[in-house]
């Protein structure tokens, strides 16, 4: 099964950038990465050791990065690597929650509910209507009233307590790690009708 790290999704995600634009500061890596500035620091002067990027101290306050001919090689392997991984994760999501979608219509089940409405979602939206189950409901950490989801309002994470009885697919995952089994929001308990994807 292809692995990306999530240091390895880093360094793509800076490379992306700098080959954009090449002022960058320990700051706004941390911000882009969701990172302390500490480890953006690090992360940053790793890549410089390796040779993936080049600095240019304009002054004190500004550091002008630049990709290398290493760096470009890199961002090229990262973004293969990424798409494979992509692919990968496209194909087990879609055969999993094909199967979990099964699993449910065969035991009786004709009505479900999605916790997490992304592009997991998306794919298990397509196992939905391939057995037959209609979506209920949508919970996700990003709900504002506004937003739908194949025609359904997303509603916000504390209500899932009320949609407790039904089944729940969780379409939720963890960006760092997205077939890390048994993945739940932070504040969320399990319950019996919760059933994952990668699990």
């Amino acid at each position: 099964m292809p692995q990306l790290d999530k240091h390895a999704l880093y360094e793509l995600d800076i490379l992306e950038h700098v080959e954009k634009d090449s002022r960058l500061n320990n700051r706004l890596v941390a911000q882009k990465l969701g990172v302390s500035i500490k480890l953006a620091h690090e992360i940053l002067k790793r890549m410089v050791h390796k040779g993936l990027l080049h600095v240019k101290v304009v002054h004190s306050r500004r550091w002008d990065y630049f990709l290398t001919p290493t760096g470009l090689t890199a961002k090229a392997r990262l973004t293969l690597e990424f798409l494979d991984f992509s692919m990968h994760f496209y194909r087990e999501a879609r055969r999993r929650s094909s199967q979990v979608c099964r699993d449910l219509a065969e035991s009786g089940v004709q009505e479900v509910a999605f916790l997490g409405s992304g592009d997991l979602a998306e794919i298990a939206y397509l196992g939905i209507q391939q057995w037959g189950l209609r979506l209920a409901a949508v919970y996700d950490e990003h709900a504002d009233g506004k937003r739908r989801f194949m025609n359904i309002v997303v509603r916000p994470l504390a209500a899932v307590s009320e949609a407790a009885g039904g089944a729940i697919i969780i379409c939720a995952y963890d960006a760092t790690m997205p077939m890390r089994k048994g993945y739940l929001p932070e504040g969320l308990e399990r319950s019996p009708g919760m059933r994952w994807v990668f699990e």
